[in-house]
């Protein structure tokens, strides 16, 4: 919706970071409360995880209050009307890729949003399980959201003169070069709770800022293609980044279904349970993998000058 609410690119930055900052912390929120849910509605208690009614009534939460967010933004935001904005023939679907491969802004940044929205979605995922089965303490898990929450509000906030002091280019190969040191610090934590926070933390500190600088580049390209099209299609080009994002966490969610049953951690495993070759797996998948979709990801990045 930036593009509809803004033609300047500086006023897109600063919706996109007040914008941010609300995802920030519903996303964070939902990492503090995700397990005290589900523990407080599952009949077992003793399941570390709880079970299924526990998560049964956290999808549920989840989805009220995301069809209210959702009308919320519906109702109370208004387009701007431009001669810029008015599209005078239709997108068929045969034009839909033509638009894309002819974008090459656009088709490069989706390419490597691609790769990073993997191995960024697979790692966060997996982190869940890292605490449980790897630490065998979950309460680490709250613990690092909480963190993650105050942390996110202070990173976000810095992206306007993080902006103005980088160019975005810069800025997203800065955010891939501290994540690869987080991923770094939190493989060698060694079943150290202060150490594997720390690693975490250096991994999301920057994801923020990745966002909002993928979301101001995909914003801008409308522009970009217009002027090279001659079309202006701000639904079909900010789509990308969604249809992306959810392809990227569909394929890292099945991957890590398939880390979890290889390394063991299934229904009533347990820390103690977990043997050494399935944690060397399980670490293999979890910091080896995202690593290496980040520095593709950041290879394609560098094939466009953004």
């Amino acid at each position: 919706m930036i593009p509809a609410l803004s033609l300047n690119s500086s006023e897109r930055e600063k919706i996109a970071t007040f914008a941010r900052i609300g995802s920030t912390i519903g996303a964070n929120i939902v990492g503090v409360v995700i397990m005290p849910i589900v523990l407080f509605f599952s009949t077992n208690k003793i399941n570390p995880n709880g079970d299924k009614r526990g998560w049964f009534w956290f999808a549920f939460i989840v989805a009220v209050i995301g069809i209210l967010s959702a009308l919320a933004v519906g109702f109370g935001t208004h387009e701007v009307n431009s001669k810029l904005r008015e599209t005078k023939e239709k997108t068929t679907l045969t034009q839909v890729f033509k638009i894309l491969t002819k974008n090459d802004q656009l088709m490069w940044l989706s390419v490597a949003y691609w790769f990073y929205g993997l191995g960024v979605n697979t790692l966060n995922a997996l982190q869940l399980y890292y605490f449980s089965y790897i630490l065998g303490n979950p309460k680490g898990y709250t613990i690092l959201y909480g963190i993650n929450t105050v942390v996110g509000l202070i990173s976000v906030g810095l992206f306007p003169s993080l902006t103005k002091k980088f160019n975005r280019k810069r800025l997203f190969y800065l955010c891939l070069t501290v994540m690869l040191t987080g991923i770094i610090v939190f493989s060698l934590a060694s079943g150290s709770l202060v150490v594997s926070l720390i690693g975490a933390e250096l991994f999301f500190i920057p994801q923020p800022l990745a966002f909002l600088v993928v979301l101001m580049i995909i914003s801008d390209a409308v522009e970009y293609g217009q002027l090279k099209t001659g079309h202006r299609d701000e639904a079909l080009t900010l789509s990308v980044r969604p249809l992306v994002d959810k392809l990227g966490g569909a394929m890292s969610n099945w991957f890590v279904s398939l880390v979890a049953v290889m390394a063991g951690m299934t229904t009533g495993a347990t820390a103690q349970s977990i043997t050494s070759h399935g944690r060397m797996i399980f670490k293999l998948c979890m910091f080896g993998f995202p690593a290496l979709m980040l520095i593709i990801a950041g290879i394609v990045f560098a094939k466009k000058s953004f």
